[in-house]
């Protein structure tokens, strides 16, 4: 495709920008001021059609995206012209125009997909597949360039999740399904081969009579030179957080919230996930977990690992997902159909926004300012919000 000298010009600027924050590179690239790029909170709603947009910077929702039925999650082009949608009933990957939000391609995958993951550093696009496809396990790759799928890696079983590691030198996939003694949880891809290069199962704790578990969310902390670190991760059942040396593939630590009497927790809609959202900041100054089942989210300091506190936020707490800057975490509350922005310093809820049926997946865009949507008659925003003054 032919770009324009000023298309070319505004994708180098904003690529040397993004260049600059991804030295620091997590999940969610560090910046510390949000000078020519717009910030935003894609929150999916797995029960519904219709996604928002949220502008943290006044806490609420901007634009809304239709179409993409029971979407696991959102996420976006490297260079900010396309919000990609993993539709779980189409079984596809919806691609989505940032500025009208119009759905104009759908990428067809291998079976249902659950969690995509964009590599810019190898522009691909990486779909957990879910179910077995003509009886073989999955993990799609699609080509950013021509949004079409170039090739399926086998692994050992249906991927839950996928993961990019802050270097973007590898993929890691997060296996679905109860797990047999000596079976891999965790199957790491080398994103510049597509080819899985280690694997390794979660145990270290034993509970309910199991000693290996299905992961779960899982994130990352980086070395200064970008490198992995460690990975962070929860698993099916357990309320705690795994700590995995990177380099020995060996789990050297377990992070455990404050017991709770059982009067305060919440196992309505936990889906077998009792912690289900994971987020190192990306300033690296701490790791923040979400608990289903105790209804708050919990954060421990980096690198050495000690409790901070919690903030309660409501029934059936899920994904959550950070601002460029560290200052705040928005969390999806799918038992009540809200996303919450919360202050980290002041460990405090600053606003409650309304959005769709069961939020669940939620992250993190950085855009160049000409790709933000504008309201027509088809995006218009008509779900009303709640923000309180930071």
């Amino acid at each position: 495709m032919t770009r324009s000298p000023a298309i070319r010009g505004w994708l180098t600027a904003f690529g040397i920008l993004l260049l600059t924050a991804l030295t620091a590179a997590q999940g969610v690239p560090r910046l510390d001021s949000y000078k020519g790029v717009a910030v935003r909170i894609l929150q999916s709603n797995n029960a519904g059609t219709v996604h928002h947009i949220i502008d943290p910077t006044v806490n609420q929702v901007v634009g809304l995206i239709r179409g993409c039925p029971h979407a696991h999650n959102l996420t976006t082009h490297p260079d900010g012209l396309y919000y990609y949608c993993s539709n779980e009933q189409e079984q596809t990957v919806d691609v989505f125009d940032t500025v009208t939000l119009q759905r104009v391609q759908q990428i067809k995958l291998s079976a249902r997909p659950n969690k995509i993951a964009v590599n810019k550093k190898h522009k691909k696009i990486y779909a957990a597949i879910r179910q077995r496809a003509q009886g073989r396990a999955l993990l799609d790759v699609i080509d950013i360039t021509t949004h079409t799928l170039v090739r399926s890696i086998p692994v050992h079983h249906p991927v839950h999740n996928t993961y990019v590691t802050p270097d973007e030198n590898f993929v890691v996939a997060g296996l679905a399904g109860d797990p047999e003694p000596g079976e891999p949880t965790i199957q790491v891809i080398d994103a510049a081969t597509d080819t899985v290069v280690w694997s390794m199962e979660l145990t270290g704790h034993r509970q309910y009579g199991r000693d290996n578990h299905e992961v779960r969310p899982m994130a990352f902390e980086a070395n200064p030179d970008g490198s992995t670190k460690r990975m962070f991760a929860q698993a099916a059942r357990i309320n705690a957080v795994w700590v995995i040396d990177w380099s020995t593939h060996k789990v050297v630590d377990m992070l455990w919230p404050p017991p709770l009497p059982l009067w305060r927790q919440n196992a309505d809609g936990i889906q077998g996930g009792d912690m289900h959202g994971l987020e190192v900041l990306p300033d690296r100054s701490a790791v923040w977990a979400s608990s289903r089942l105790d209804s708050r989210i919990y954060g421990w300091t980096l690198p050495d690992l000690k409790y901070i506190g919690s903030v309660e936020v409501g029934p059936t707490a899920n994904w959550m997902t950070p601002t460029p800057d560290s200052r705040y975490m928005y969390v999806a509350v799918s038992g009540s159909d809200h996303t919450l922005a919360v202050d980290l310093q002041k460990r405090q809820i600053v606003a409650k926004i309304r959005t769709g049926a069961r939020p669940a997946r939620i992250s993190t865009a950085i855009l160049p300012l000409n790709r933000v949507n504008t309201p027509t008659a088809s995006n218009a925003v008509q779900a009303p919000t709640q923000a309180a003054g930071r």
